[in-house]
């Protein structure tokens, strides 16, 4: 679980501070403010420990494109805390600070990772310039420092405790749905996770189907619910591909995934993850404008059907089951009327840097709130969950 994200010059964040609760934190703003560059930390971070710091700022641009246009910083910083596990949970410090010149050189200048539990503290990396130490949480050597063009999260070495980090951050998941791509035709094989864009939907859906029939069924009452014509979703299966296909009340035939309607298509991909097993989830879910396609009281029964799987979850807390976190965008009031005050982190941009704040700590809206007067997504429509509100 993410507890909190500092980061210095990365895109429009000049210097922003975020703390995350430990269930779902939604980004609300204006365009332009910042709020896909804030999950684009995240996935940085993902990138750097899968494909290395150098390639990583290289897909964006290059240092100079990723670095905070404001001013002629060559320095950009990333620093992140963590929770991760259970009995102990162990929290971990991360930090790392990376350079680059005129030239397009780009080096780690320094990189720190800091692990605490109840009874211990113990430093796994402390590196500045690529020199250093690297060693396990008694104190032991782990591998030698990599050098300044390297992340030592990069490289991933059994029994070192840095790599729980490592995999912890691999292990994220980023959604923005597109439906024309969520259409086509998928192989036949099983599949570990949904796509960032939904285009292995069917055979997504097709291993749900046939490795975790309870999770399925979930589904397809909880899709039969909302759409009242529908009697089921079907995954055929040919020797080489699958598609879904939908059977409707009063239809002969099915029908075919290319006509079923994009908002159908995104509510059952959003099913799919809320009924997804844990062993096919992810720590941290990072979500683009989940309204897109949908009617807005399909977004009051998915908020209402993702609390009540998070409080299922939550039950089994002593079978060491654990609850998503989830980090999402929406320009939808009607999205925002589903989560509560401490739910929501305004994004703003101000003179070219964006500044992010929990209105939760502001006293009056918890009293309008509890009058009744207004819902949330009214209290963000007008204005008045804006960091300069009074």
């Amino acid at each position: 679980m993410i507890t909190r994200l500092r980061v210095k010059n990365y895109l429009s964040l000049q210097d922003v501070d975020v703390e995350f609760g430990p269930r779902n934190n939604v980004l609300i703003g204006p365009n332009m403010a910042g709020k896909s560059n804030l999950i684009d930390c995240f996935r940085f971070l993902i990138h750097m420990v899968q494909l290395g710091v150098i390639k990583a700022l290289l897909d964006r641009g290059g240092f100079s494109e990723v670095v905070w246009k404001g001013s002629d910083e060559s320095q950009l910083s990333l620093q992140l805390n963590a929770k991760i596990g259970k009995n102990p949970e162990k929290v971990y410090d991360y930090a790392i600070s990376i350079v680059g010149s005129t030239t397009g050189l780009i080096s780690v200048e320094r990189e720190h990772l800091v692990v605490r539990t109840e009874d211990q503290v113990a430093t796994l990396i402390d590196l500045s310039h690529g020199q250093g130490e690297i060693t396990h949480a008694n104190g032991t050597s782990a591998f030698a420092p990599p050098g300044p063009a390297h992340s030592a999260l990069e490289f991933s070495v059994p029994g070192w405790e840095g790599t729980d980090v490592r995999n912890c951050i691999a292990a994220w998941r980023f959604y923005r749905l597109f439906p024309e791509r969520m259409k086509q035709v998928n192989e036949a094989g099983g599949q570990h996770f949904l796509n960032e864009d939904g285009n292995n939907l069917s055979s997504w859906l097709l291993t749900l189907q046939t490795g975790y029939p309870e999770e399925f069924r979930l589904l397809q009452q909880a899709a039969a619910d909302v759409f009242p014509d529908l009697e089921a979703i079907l995954t055929p299966l040919t020797q080489y591909a699958t598609v879904i296909t939908s059977r409707e009340k009063r239809l002969k035939r099915p029908v075919p995934i290319g006509r079923m309607s994009d908002g159908e298509l995104s509510f059952l991909a959003w099913l799919s993850l809320i009924f997804s097993p844990p062993s096919l989830g992810a720590p941290l879910y990072c979500i683009e404008e989940p309204e897109n396609h949908l009617h807005p009281r399909l977004l009051e029964t998915l908020v209402a059907l993702l609390t009540q799987r998070q409080d299922e979850l939550q039950r089994q807390h002593e079978l060491d089951v654990q609850v998503a976190q989830i980090i999402c965008t929406t320009h939808s009031p009607y999205l925002i009327d589903q989560f509560t005050l401490d739910d929501l982190i305004v994004v703003e941009k101000h003179h070219g840097a964006t500044h992010c704040t929990r209105p939760a700590s502001k006293r009056h809206l918890r009293e309008l709130l509890q009058r009744e007067e207004l819902g949330l997504g009214d209290l963000w429509y007008a204005g008045s969950l804006d960091e300069t509100a009074c």
